[in-house]
């Protein structure tokens, strides 16, 4: 894709997403805002390695040792995954449009574009959807979340819709389709109503 270089004059509509990801023929494709992965792996061998010396101290009979791993299985976990933040914080999605189309970026707060950097002029979008949905997450309540799902010529042969989950208010989704709606180049894409699906009922769900 080709990248796009901003101007301090670009007006932003800011999407604000949670999730970004690629979809085609209702299969998800692949995910643009997927965590960095962590050491999960070797904190479970460090782990096990910690409550091994802890069941040897505890058969020796030395309390110090016991202590000594005892503190560590606590602490060095907790420490790695400081450190690990510290050193490599976790990725974030950003998505807008300004006058000339689509932007997608992932990457740090230091480093927005360090992951990917995307730009879909609007002569390669052709409809540009929302629905709004409810979630049930039992004690928590329900949640709603908002989605844009631009369809792109950009991606493949086919066509293929990008998916911008935000949790931001309806009013706010509605602001930024009759911003969209305003802009020069983006007069040919086709902008349906917002679809709503609510949260099933209890009954529903037996």
């Amino acid at each position: 894709m080709p990248e796009y270089n901003l101007t301090a004059d670009d007006a932003r509509i800011k999407l604000f997403p949670e999730h970004v990801s690629l979809w085609a023929d209702c299969l998800e494709l692949a995910t643009l805002a997927m965590p960095e992965k962590r050491p999960f792996r070797a904190l479970r061998y460090g782990w096990v390695v910690l409550v091994v010396g802890l069941l040897g101290a505890v058969a020796l009979g030395n309390q110090a040792l016991v202590l000594g791993f005892g503190a560590l299985i606590l602490f060095v976990p907790l420490m790695v995954l400081a450190i690990v933040r510290l050193l490599r914080p976790p990725a974030r999605a950003d998505a807008w449009f300004d006058a000339h189309g689509l932007h997608l970026m992932r990457g740090t707060k230091k480093a927005p574009g360090a992951v990917y950097q995307y730009f879909i002029p609007f002569a390669d979008i052709t409809r540009v959807a929302t629905l709004e949905q409810s979630i049930d997450l039992g004690r928590r309540g329900h949640v709603q979340y908002r989605t844009y799902l631009v369809e792109s010529r950009q991606f493949f042969a086919g066509p293929t819709s990008i998916h911008i989950s935000t949790r931001g208010s309806l009013e706010a989704l509605r602001s930024v389709l009759e911003r969209l709606g305003r802009l020069p180049a983006a007069v040919h894409i086709v902008v349906p109503s917002t679809r709503h699906y609510p949260a099933p009922s209890a009954s529903e769900l037996t």
